[in-house]
C-alpha cells in the first residue's frame, strides 16, 4: 500500500531546502513542481534533462515498471548518472495529477530529507532485486512489440521535428532508434 504522507522529488541539484514550482505543466501552462509517493519511481527521474526520456509507469500496487525500447536502454540512460532524491511531507498542497504516480504542487514545498544517489543505474538494479522495480528488457519483447514500438517512435520523431533539429534529444533518438529514424526520413520524403 502506498504511503501518501511522504512524497519524493528527484533533482540533479543538491542542497535544496525547498522545492519550488518551476516546470510548466503541458495542459495548463501553470508552473508546478512534480512529486511521486513511490520512491523507486522518483529514482528514474534522475536523468539527462535535455533528453528527458523516461519509459516507466507505476502499478496500483506501487511497483515501478520500466520498459526498454532499445537494447541496453536502462544502462545507457542511467549508468554514471547521480543526483538527489528529496523527501517531502504531504502538506496538503501536493495534489494528484492526471498521470498515475505523478503528483504536483503549485506552492513551494519544504524538504524533510535528502539522499544522494551516486550511481542511478546501480540503485535501479538494487530496487529491481528488492521487487520495487520490474524491468521489461528489450530482448524479451516479441518482434511485433518491437515493430509497434518503432512505429510509435517514428511518429514521435516526425511530430517533434527531430529530423532537422540538432538538439541532444534529436541526437539521442537518431542514435538509439536507427530503424525508426530511417522510417521517419522515408515518410517525410514521400
Amino acid at each position: 500500500m502506498l504511503d501518501y504522507n511522504n512524497f519524493y522529488h528527484a533533482s540533479n541539484i543538491g542542497n535544496l531546502t525547498e522545492l519550488l514550482p518551476l516546470s510548466n505543466a503541458k495542459d495548463s501552462g501553470e508552473k508546478v513542481c512534480y512529486f511521486t509517493p513511490v520512491k523507486a519511481y522518483a529514482v528514474f527521474y534522475l536523468r539527462d534533462k535535455e533528453i528527458n526520456h523516461v519509459t516507466c509507469s507505476v502499478t496500483d500496487k506501487g511497483i515501478t515498471v520500466y520498459r526498454e525500447q532499445f537494447p541496453s536502454q536502462l544502462k545507457k540512460t542511467y549508468q554514471g548518472r547521480s543526483g538527489y532524491l528529496y523527501t517531502c511531507k504531504n502538506n496538503n498542497n501536493i495534489k494528484q495529477a492526471h498521470t498515475d504516480g505523478i503528483w504536483t504542487s503549485v506552492q513551494p514545498v519544504a524538504v524533510s530529507s535528502v539522499c544522494y544517489i551516486e550511481d542511478v543505474y546501480a540503485e535501479i538494479l538494487e530496487r529491481e532485486k528488492s521487487g520495487e522495480v520490474q524491468i521489461i528488457r528489450y530482448e524479451s519483447l516479441s518482434d511485433g512489440q518491437k515493430r509497434e514500438n518503432a512505429e510509435v517512435i517514428k511518429d514521435f520523431i516526425i511530430q517533434r521535428g527531430f529530423l532537422t533539429a540538432g538538439t541532444p534529444q534529436a541526437r539521442f533518438f537518431n542514435e538509439n532508434y536507427p530503424q525508426a529514424w530511417e522510417e521517419a526520413e522515408k515518410s517525410v520524403l514521400i
